[in-house]
């Protein structure tokens, strides 16, 4: 069971050239050959080998180039293998504007 004081969490969610490796990696065992641009690393976990979080923009072919923000699971074994665990969309939701009151 994954307890949250395991995971490491960076102080500046910096993407390195090794994390642009893992993301290619993981998205080389995918059928869909969507780009992937990695752009903060939210956390990593050691395990037997190591578990990463990463923030990517996906390119969605179907929607004509638009980005969705998905968050990949990516393990890496101590030697070296990589394996995509999961991806999730990254949503969140924006308040509409009629729920707020300006005073002047």
């Amino acid at each position: 069971m994954m307890r949250m004081e395991d995971i490491a969490i960076p102080t500046v969610p910096t993407i390195t050239a090794e994390h642009k490796k893992l993301v290619e990696a993981a998205r080389a065992t995918l059928l869909d050959k969507s780009k992937a641009t990695p752009f903060a690393l939210l956390g990593t976990e050691e395990v037997v080998g190591t578990n990463y979080w990463i923030l990517c923009r996906v390119e969605v072919p179907e929607t004509k180039g638009e980005e969705m923000l998905t968050l990949y699971k990516i393990y890496q074994s101590p030697e070296g293998e990589v394996s995509l665990i999961e991806a999730s969309a990254f949503e969140f939701e924006t308040p509409h504007s009629e729920s707020f009151r300006f005073s002047a």
